[in-house]
Parts: C-alpha cells; sequence; structure tokens
C-alpha cells in the first residue's frame, strides 16, 4: 500500500490550503451554486492556522482504514495515467470540490458545452421528471455523429465529445466499440448510449440495449425512433439486468432515480422480472459478445456475477462504472481481476465531481 499511501497523502496535503468555489462546482448536475456557509468561529479559525498545522493523517481516513489493501491492489493494476487519476478520485472523495479539482475542471472543459449549445432547439423539449433535467432536441451531425434525439447539453457532452465509454491515451483509443461489434448496453435510460454504440459498431454490428423503468423505456424508443438508421441494429431488452434470471423486482418509476426492492412497497409503481446476461446470451444462441457496457446505479456486481460466463468465453471488452458506492470502486476491479483472464485496466472520469468514474478492461 506504500506506493498509492505516499501519493495520496501528498496530493492531499497539497489541496489542504485550497478554497475552489463555484469554478469547480457543477451547476448542469447540481442546480445553483451556494456558496458554503462558515460560522464566524470557523473563520477566525481558518484565519490562525498555519500551513504547517493543516497536516492531514490520511492513513487514519476510513478510506484507507477500510478500503486500503484493496485500493492498492487496484492502484498496482492499472497504467500510470490511471493511476495519477485514482489518486485525485480518492482526494476528492476525502476532502470535496472546495479543496480538489478533477482532471477536467478546467476552461476547456465549459467551452464544450458553449459547443454544444448551438446544436440544441430550446423550443422543442420534453421534461424527463427528473431532478431539473431537461431533454432539448439536438441533432448532433456537426460533431460527427448523424443523430437526432432529446437530450442534455452535460449528457452530450459526456457520452458523445468526451466518449465516456470510450477510453483514450493521448487521444488515441484504447478500448472502444468498433464497427461490426455485439455491444451490451446495460442501463440504456433515454437511449443515448445505445444510439452511440449503434453509431460507432455500424450496421454489421448490433447493441443489446437493456432498460426497463416505464419512462425510461418511453423516452428510449423515441429517440431510437428518431434515427431509423440506427435503430435497426438496437434491441431493446425490457428486463433489469442481475446475478440470476426470473426474480421478481418492484419498483417506483422516478427515470434514472427509479426505487427498487425485492419485496413490495408503498408507492410502487410497477413489477417486473430480472435477467442474468449468462441466461439471455445462452437463450437468444447469441455467438459472441465484444463489448460489456454497464450503468445501472450499483447493480453493476450482480450483473457481472451474472456473466460471468459470458466473460470468460468471450473475454469483452468491459467499461464499467464504478463511482456509485467504494465498495463498487475496489471491489469491481479486484473481481476481474481474480478472472485471471488477462485483462489489463484502466480508469476514465468524465465530470468535475464524484460521479462518471468508468472501468474499462482489455484484453492484454
Amino acid at each position: 500500500m506504500n506506493n498509492m499511501l505516499a501519493a495520496l497523502d501528498k496530493k492531499v496535503q497539497e489541496s489542504m490550503l485550497n478554497n475552489f468555489g463555484k469554478e469547480n462546482y457543477d451547476e448542469y448536475r447540481f442546480g445553483k451554486y451556494t456558496p458554503p456557509q462558515i460560522g464566524l468561529l470557523r473563520r477566525i479559525k481558518n484565519l490562525l492556522v498555519r500551513p504547517k498545522q493543516a497536516k492531514f493523517d490520511v492513513a487514519k481516513h476510513s478510506l484507507i482504514t477500510k478500503y486500503g489493501d484493496r485500493l492498492s491492489l487496484f492502484y498496482d493494476n492499472v497504467d500510470d495515467n490511471s493511476k495519477q487519476l485514482i489518486i485525485d478520485l480518492l482526494a476528492y472523495r476525502i476532502l470535496g470540490y472546495t479543496k480538489v479539482k478533477l482532471p477536467l475542471s478546467n476552461k476547456d472543459y465549459w467551452k464544450l458545452f458553449e459547443k454544444v449549445k448551438p446544436l440544441l432547439n430550446e423550443n422543442d423539449t420534453i421534461n424527463p421528471k427528473f431532478l431539473h433535467f431537461l431533454l432539448k432536441r439536438g441533432k448532433l451531425n456537426s460533431i460527427g455523429y448523424n443523430i437526432d434525439f432529446y437530450f442534455t447539453e452535460a449528457g452530450i457532452v459526456t457520452d458523445f465529445i468526451l466518449e465516456q465509454y470510450a477510453y483514450k491515451h493521448k487521444n488515441e483509443y484504447v478500448v472502444v466499440a468498433e464497427k461490426g461489434d455485439v455491444v451490451l448496453d446495460i442501463g440504456g435510460c433515454w437511449g443515448d448510449t445505445a444510439l452511440y454504440f449503434a453509431d460507432k459498431v455500424s450496421d454489421t454490428g448490433k447493441v443489446y440495449s437493456f432498460e426497463f423503468i416505464p419512462g425510461n423505456i418511453e423516452l428510449h424508443n423515441m429517440n431510437t425512433s428518431l434515427n431509423p438508421h440506427l435503430k435497426k441494429q438496437i434491441a431493446l431488452i425490457e428486463n433489469p439486468v442481475s446475478d440470476i434470471s426470473n426474480q421478481e423486482i418492484y419498483y417506483r418509476d422516478n427515470g434514472p432515480a427509479s426505487r427498487l426492492s425485492l419485496t413490495p412497497f408503498d408507492g410502487q409503481t410497477g413489477l417486473t422480472q430480472t435477467i442474468s446476461i449468462d441466461d439471455f446470451v445462452a437463450k437468444n444462441n447469441i455467438e459472441k459478445i465484444d463489448f460489456i457496457k454497464m450503468d445501472i446505479e450499483g447493480a453493476e456486481p450482480m450483473a457481472l456475477k451474472g456473466a460471468i460466463n459470458t466473460i470468460k468465453t468471450f473475454k469483452p471488452k468491459l467499461a464499467i462504472a464504478i463511482y456509485h458506492s467504494m465498495d463498487d470502486f475496489v471491489n469491481i476491479p479486484e473481481w476481474i481481476l481474480s478472472l485471471g483472464l488477462g485483462y489489463k485496466l484502466h480508469v476514465g472520469h468524465y465530470k468535475i465531481h464524484a460521479e462518471e468514474t468508468i472501468l474499462f478492461a482489455i484484453q492484454s
């Protein structure tokens, strides 16, 4: 753990005296910025504290005492750029946005939003009834995609410009869905990633997009129907993905923030059944799987467990969300390494806050 801990300690100590504000806050995600309220006594204390008194004992932080060994395993099995990103992400989780800037937090990042705004029709919108989001009709031809759909500025920046589900090094693709690939898009939501992957794999590929929340399905179908040249490559599977099939799941439809439960609960709006990837692949006689993307709000470990035979058989490229919890952050890399399939790991992060960390894996 020594190398990782030393790097993290250095980052934390260097960040302690920072005092970032609105420039390091994402109003697209969290709404209007409100400066943190600090009491008078705290302000006086902050003025009196000298730099040498700001020493923070990283080794005693709960992230290290609870996850240290697994974090070290993760850190030791990624490339150098990913090592630095892991340190940045951990420091951000420890100190927060007022002390730590993640790699994308710069003027160039916000310029991407200005680039996207002219692509969207402010008078043609849909309210997904999720947080403060508003979906606007947009055409992406000018940024290299023949796609017409309803989406957000931030989503277009993340999915289509930064390419959240493709890992790059020095602007060269390392892990990416390619022409002819068969892709599992697990967590299809509003159809944006299904369209992204369909564009990547072209008409010789196939995208199986998994989404089961009715409100999301309605928007998914609307968006894919606006793109008939891509829709023919997309199959929508209306089941949640888990480790076993045919397990009943109760849910309350609230878009990307829908509530799920194995037992009935007040306010539920529907009932569905799970499917495992291994069962899905076997039942449909799918001859190859080239790429698996998962972003399913913390259910990734169970979905991976139910895909173990598929992964062992086809050794697909992987793009798995690991930001929903620290358990996911350390356990998913450990699980992939434990398979002994020769996967090389990379880490990407696509926001200026703690969300949207993707673990990429590709056979070395």
